[in-house]
């Protein structure tokens, strides 16, 4: 079994609206979270990452998932539903824009893996295992909808 290489928090506000940074390298919208260090606990790695980039405390809900990448990227990351227990949202040099987003209506620019993942989590179900494609053409897509909406779903975050 391959090593979890990274680990993601998928934070819901009251309004059911999920949290998002916008990461400069490589650019787009994701959840927070970040690489699981050798030895660490996923759900670990999800409330330190989440600190660290977004400045707020979280409390593990559940685990949403194990997703498993495959094509021009390899690995598998860790998913958890998170809420928000301390802390007041901020921007870092990794996260250098917030918002809460619709989780059916995120902004284009958001990693397209992530979407199923949110997805999951909104679902309330026993952990998921997924496979998801990575290919050269989600990638180009992905720049596609940089360069069209650049930040524009980032307007009126925290």
């Amino acid at each position: 079994m391959t090593r979890v290489i990274g680990a993601q928090a998928v934070i819901l506000d009251q309004e059911g609206r999920v949290l998002l940074q916008f990461r400069g390298w490589p650019p787009g919208w994701e959840p927070p979270g970040g690489h699981v260090g050798e030895g660490e606990d996923p759900a670990a790695t999800v409330a330190r990452e989440t600190l660290e980039e977004c400045g707020l405390e979280v409390e593990i809900v559940r685990q949403v998932g194990l997703y498993h990448f495959r094509g021009i990227r390899v690995g598998q990351d860790a998913v958890f539903l998170a809420r928000q227990v301390g802390g007041q949202p901020r921007r870092s040099r990794e996260a250098l824009r917030l918002t809460w987003a619709d989780p059916r209506r995120l902004p284009a620019a958001t990693f397209p893996w992530f979407r199923q993942r949110i997805l999951d989590a909104l679902a309330d179900g026993p952990p998921v295992e997924r496979w998801q494609e990575v290919t050269l053409a989600e990638v180009l897509r992905h720049g596609a909808a940089l360069l069209a909406e650049p930040l524009r779903a980032g307007r009126g975050g925290p």
